[in-house]
C-alpha cells in the first residue's frame, strides 16, 4: 500500500489538479471558456483570476499574466503561440467538428481546421484569446479504462 500523495515517502508521481494559463483579459478568457466551450465556473476575483472545472478533480485557472511573476517568476507572452497544447479527445469525428465550430464561434482563432490525419483519426486546432492551443481529437486508438487509466493512444 502506498502513502497518499503529498506525504513524506510518497514515490508516486504528483497528480495534476490544476493547469494555470496566464491571460491578458480575465473576463474575456472566462467568457471564452465558460460561454464558448462550456466549462463550469467555480470562482473568480474580477480582473485577477477565474477558476473553471476542467475535468474530474481538475481546475483550469485563468490568471492575469501581470500578476503571475510574483509567484512564477519571469513569464510573458511572446510573438509565437505558447509552446503548450490542451487536448480534448472525443469518441466520434463529428464531435471534433462540433467543438471546433463552438470554439471559433466563441472567438478562437483557427490554426488547423478539422481534417483526417495520417494516423487514422481526425483533429483540429484553435487558439484561445491568448494564443493557447486547443487540440480537438478523435483518435480511434485512444482508450481509457473505467478507473481512468489510459490504456492506449
Amino acid at each position: 500500500m502506498h502513502p497518499p500523495h503529498g506525504t513524506s515517502g510518497d514515490r508516486r508521481p504528483p497528480v495534476i489538479s490544476a493547469v494555470t494559463l496566464g491571460v491578458r483579459d480575465v473576463a474575456r478568457s472566462t467568457e471564452f471558456y465558460v460561454d464558448g466551450l462550456g466549462f463550469r465556473p467555480i470562482s473568480s476575483v474580477p480582473d485577477e483570476i477565474s477558476f473553471v472545472q476542467a475535468g474530474h478533480g481538475l481546475l483550469l485557472a485563468l490568471w492575469n499574466i501581470r500578476s503571475m511573476p510574483q509567484e512564477y517568476g519571469d513569464v510573458a507572452h511572446g510573438r509565437s503561440g505558447p509552446p503548450v497544447s490542451l487536448g480534448h479527445n472525443v469518441d466520434h469525428p463529428d464531435l471534433v467538428h462540433a467543438l471546433f465550430d463552438a470554439a471559433v464561434a466563441a472567438g478562437a482563432t483557427v490554426v488547423n481546421p478539422p481534417s483526417r490525419q495520417s494516423w487514422g483519426g481526425v483533429s483540429a486546432c484553435v487558439a484561445d484569446p491568448d494564443g493557447f492551443r486547443w487540440d480537438f481529437v478523435h483518435n480511434p486508438g485512444f482508450a481509457v479504462a473505467s478507473d481512468g487509466t489510459v490504456i492506449s493512444v
